[in-house]
């Protein structure tokens, strides 16, 4: 290809960015603060815009606990919705734990960035599994239904369909985060989606199940959400869970673990820091613990707030 056919073909490129507004071949130029301080100062301001962040949900509470899945049971909820077009093994793969994704969190970051848009941009929900229960999403007892009315549902059948939709949605204008199951997605699949959400100033979040960890990807930043114990000294009955930070392009992590505890305010429907630090062990113990204490899991907070 002769170089001047280059020259045309990057100022109709240009030309085409300028007039949609998407700053095409621009760096992010701001972060999003996740409304955790001592994240954002870890992470250097926040979550940069225009970029992949991944999220590696949550084990099942029966694997966590010791006890063996049942093989025989209806369809397994995923973030809240029961999805009766799969089987019951939906979550799950030969020889893998069931897993869930952190619902929570992706509520919570949806609504950071839906508060930090004067615009009032959608949030995009591609995959049923990341799908959160509607009424999860109100805050303010019910009164506050915006992240509801901007966001947009979208429930492609395989990996390659996830794609594709991801793709389409981080390059529209009118999208300010997409949050999708990225399970089965390779390093191609990452470095297409990091680099279309970095050229268009979008936030694309994938949650992937633990034992994709091993997996290379482009992301910029990569978390690791495990269940922690609830209650705590204040006997507090709100879920929590430990965030891990595992990596951070362009931040030199510390040697300790990044490591933070969130707890759920009911009232609020938020996340915040949580003076007791989770314990190392994350959540075999923290699940046990959370059922004696009466605090509920994930799960059981979306169906109950349904």
């Amino acid at each position: 290809m002769s170089s001047r056919l280059i020259e045309k073909m990057r100022a109709i490129e240009d030309r085409h960015a300028k007039r949609r507004g998407d700053g095409v071949g621009q760096k992010p130029r701001s972060v999003l603060s996740t409304g955790w301080a001592e994240v954002d100062a870890a992470l250097g301001g926040g979550l940069a815009r225009g970029g992949l962040h991944e999220w590696f949900g949550l084990v099942s509470a029966l694997r966590s606990a010791g006890r063996a899945a049942p093989t025989s049971i209806a369809p397994p909820i995923a973030g809240g919705i029961r999805d009766v077009s799969r089987g019951p093994d939906e979550n799950t793969r030969p020889g893998r734990e069931p897993w869930r994704p952190p619902v929570g969190v992706l509520i919570h970051l949806a609504w950071r960035v839906l508060d930090a848009d004067a615009a009032g941009r959608w949030t995009v929900w591609i995959g049923r599994r990341c799908f959160p229960y509607p009424a999860v999403s109100l805050r303010r007892g019910g009164r506050d239904r915006r992240l509801l009315e901007r966001s947009l549902f979208v429930s492609p059948r395989t990996a390659v369909d996830r794609l594709w939709a991801i793709d389409l949605a981080l390059r529209s204008s009118a999208v300010g985060a997409v949050i999708a199951d990225g399970s089965e997605m390779n390093l191609p699949a990452t470095r297409r989606i990091q680099w279309v959400a970095k050229n268009h100033g979008a936030l694309a979040f994938l949650v992937r199940p633990p034992w994709e960890r091993a997996e290379p990807s482009a992301a910029h930043t990569r978390w690791l959400v495990r269940r922690s114990a609830t209650g705590g000294a204040t006997g507090s009955a709100n879920p929590a869970w430990t965030i891990e930070l595992l990596r951070c392009k362009g931040v030199h992590l510390r040697m300790a673990t990044d490591a933070w505890r969130l707890e759920w305010n009911r009232a609020a429907c938020t996340l915040h820091l949580s003076s007791a630090m989770a314990d190392s062990t994350g959540d075999a113990q923290a699940t046990s613990a959370s059922g004696e204490r009466g605090g509920m899991s994930e799960e059981e907070l979306n169906r109950r707030r349904a």
